[in-house]
């Protein structure tokens, strides 16, 4: 089987378009994050109708504008957040496996539903390994974010692909519901029952403070909690600040903070709320 180097030209590069997997492990101690994919239920989805590993890497982008050209044949496939799709001009579904020929043109528009759309490719994109992981992440890899004009490596196969008459149907309201699973923090029973109370009560509002290091919730809550001295944390980790904002950490966030860690987000449950986009309302369950 012979696999000649291509590349996808990125006449567009789209909002916070990059190559992402699952992030890299064992460095935390050196203080690099974990980085990856923010929604690794939408990647192991676009992996497995392609029959990769589960862990190669794909095409992250937190936004609309992305158009690209690519050089060879090959595969790709669309999961994530429901947005409008184009190859060569006709528009096409997400789940659908896409036959790319030389030349032809993708092009992702409007975002309806979501915040994250993953771009899978037959055999994962060809960017450099660096500590285990191909995920970018500035100071850690030569890039953290795709421009305009530049190309991204993948394998183009010299094999044959029998047509697909069928395609997946994508479930695009899976992280429609706002119900976010979370564990008590290690800082957690420190608040006053009657604080705990109102956390676990409460309807909070994603704000517009959202990025691939975490997400900011728009209502406070007030507290008297002493900060802490600077500990592990981790993604998914829910600090609160003293002035009563509660940040979530998400996958690019710092290996330590000093905030109080009150409650942990479940693994699929951060997944979900990756998805959720600057005015969804979200709760916490235990």
């Amino acid at each position: 089987m012979i696999k000649t180097p291509a590349y996808i030209h990125f006449v567009q590069p789209g909002l916070l378009s990059s190559i992402q997997d699952l992030g890299r492990f064992g460095m935390a101690v050196y203080g690099v994050p974990y980085s990856g994919v923010m929604d690794r239920f939408s990647m192991t989805q676009a992996n497995y109708l392609l029959q990769n590993q589960f862990y190669d890497s794909v095409l992250e982008m937190g936004g609309p504008g992305a158009k690209m050209v690519f050089e060879m044949p090959t595969r790709v496939v669309f999961a994530g957040a429901d947005a409008d799709i184009y190859l060569n001009d006709k528009q096409v579904k997400a789940g659908k496996i896409l036959d790319i020929n030389e030349d032809d043109t993708i092009h992702v528009r409007k975002f309806r539903k979501g915040q994250w759309l993953y771009m899978g490719i037959q055999g994962g994109f060809e960017s450099e390994i660096v500590a285990e992981s191909r995920s970018w992440y500035s100071g850690i890899t030569p890039q953290s974010r795709i421009e305009k004009s530049d190309s991204v490596c993948y394998l183009s196969e010299e094999r044959f692909y029998p047509a697909l008459g069928s395609h997946a149907k994508m479930n695009l309201n899976w992280f429609k519901h706002g119900e976010i699973k979370v564990f008590k923090g290690p800082e957690w029973d420190q608040l006053p029952k009657l604080t705990q109370n109102r956390i676990m009560k409460k309807s909070f509002t994603i704000s517009t403070l959202v990025n691939r290091m975490a997400y900011q919730l728009e209502e406070t809550i007030e507290n008297e909690v002493e900060p802490i001295l600077t500990a592990p944390v981790y993604p998914g980790t829910v600090q609160l600040t003293p002035n009563g904002n509660i940040i979530i950490l998400m996958r690019d966030a710092q290996v330590t903070g000093g905030y109080p860690r009150i409650l942990h987000v479940e693994n699929n449950s951060l997944n979900i709320l990756s998805q959720k986009r600057p005015g969804d309302k979200i709760s916490f369950s235990i």
